[in-house]
């Protein structure tokens, strides 16, 4: 039995999927692929490019948080190996926390705040290792299968 599967903006198309039409984007969206992007908005190996880019200084500027410092191409891969090695809405999520976390080790700890998200995101890396090396580790058998 198969099932259709409506991809949504920013998936990764699966067999048999009807591929999105192709749109421009406005100004601060983040490009989907097929996109056709303006002069400038030349997207990244793994996306955003200018787009994304734009889009974190201004969402940083809004909220007041000083972003030198901050590396994002280590948080996207965060979130890459989150949504991959746990689940795709595990990503934003693992990421909110890891502001939070690091927000406060900032405030707390006087750390800087880039090297408290570098600090966070290690140790959430950290966390996702310990999970894929129980995965991997064979089942054993209890006492209720020795009989």
């Amino acid at each position: 039995m198969t099932s259709a599967h409506t991809p949504r903006p920013g998936d990764t198309p699966l067999p048999g999927d009807t591929p999105l039409p192709a749109h421009t984007p406005r100004p601060g969206d983040t490009p989907r692929p097929g996109d056709v992007l303006p002069p400038g908005d030349t997207p990244r190996p793994g996306g955003g490019g200018d787009v994304l880019d734009r889009w974190f200084a201004q969402v940083g500027a809004e909220l007041g948080v000083e972003l030198a410092g901050v590396d994002v191409a280590a948080l996207l891969d965060l979130t890459r190996e989150v949504a991959h090695g746990v689940a795709r809405p595990a990503a934003p999520l693992t990421a909110f926390l890891v502001g939070l976390a690091a927000g406060r080790d900032a405030v707390v700890g006087g750390t800087d705040a880039a090297v408290a998200v570098r600090a966070a995101t290690v140790a959430v890396l950290g966390l996702l290792d310990l999970r894929t090396a129980e995965a991997a580790q064979p089942i054993r058998p209890g006492p209720a299968s020795s009989r």
